[in-house]
């Protein structure tokens, strides 16, 4: 196993440093959060141990950084900052475990392992057409920014359009996707559906159109 520690204090970073290594991980030393950066961006690790106070900022930023740049990582906090309020703002913004300093480095191993044990932290995929953005996770809509409130069935159709944007997404595909596979489907429900859609979109922007395909189906495009 590879980790990654994040910390300034020369002492610190060698006690732990040589107490893990003697438990068998591989351990990288980043003294900055400018070389933290530069060395996940560069390897892959199992876990990052990331101290919150450093010369060059706040350690929290790198749970932002993970993120933005689709870098999954199993995260530690460690730091002085211990009260229930830090703690708390720590797990809120992804990390997986928060150990106050001063600790025991065996309580900090037991912490490795069984922060080990979880999957990693992935990044929020958030896809994009022109102004309208669609976070996979949360299936929530925003144009600009804006919450995009749809009906269910609405969601849907929108859901598989931006799937494939600018590409054909066939009816059969649509009404399965809104329907089901296995239920009977009038002829006009699904156009319903998507001239609902069309509407909802262009009361919040002329940038997305729904382009039908004659016989065939719809594509979701951004002009």
């Amino acid at each position: 196993m590879r980790l990654l520690l994040v910390e300034d204090d020369v002492d610190v970073a060698e006690t732990l440093v040589s107490y893990l290594e003697k438990h068998g991980y591989v351990v990288d030393l980043a003294p900055t959060l400018a070389i933290a950066k530069t060395a996940v961006m560069a390897n892959s690790f199992d876990l990052v141990l990331l101290d919150r106070l450093l010369p060059d900022g706040e350690g929290m930023s790198m749970l932002r950084f993970f993120a933005d740049n689709k870098c999954p990582q199993r995260v530690i906090l460690l730091t002085a900052l211990g009260d229930v309020d830090d703690r708390v703002r720590g797990l809120e913004a992804g990390a997986h475990d928060y150990i106050p300093k001063p600790f025991e480095p065996r309580e900090l191993l037991a912490r490795i392992r069984n922060t080990l044990r979880q999957p990693m932290q992935t990044a929020r995929e958030v896809k994009t057409l022109g102004p309208l953005s669609y976070d996979v996770e949360s299936r929530a809509f925003s144009i600009n920014g804006e919450a995009l409130n749809l009906r269910r069935t609405e969601a849907l159709v929108l859901e598989a359009l931006m799937s494939r944007p600018g590409s054909l997404v066939t009816r059969e595909a649509l009404e399965s996707k809104v329907y089901g596979y296995d239920k009977f489907v009038t002829s006009n429900s699904l156009e319903s559906q998507v001239s609902r859609l069309r509407k909802n979109l262009a009361e919040h922007t002329d940038k997305i159109k729904i382009q039908t395909v004659r016989g065939l189906g719809y594509s979701l495009t951004s002009i």
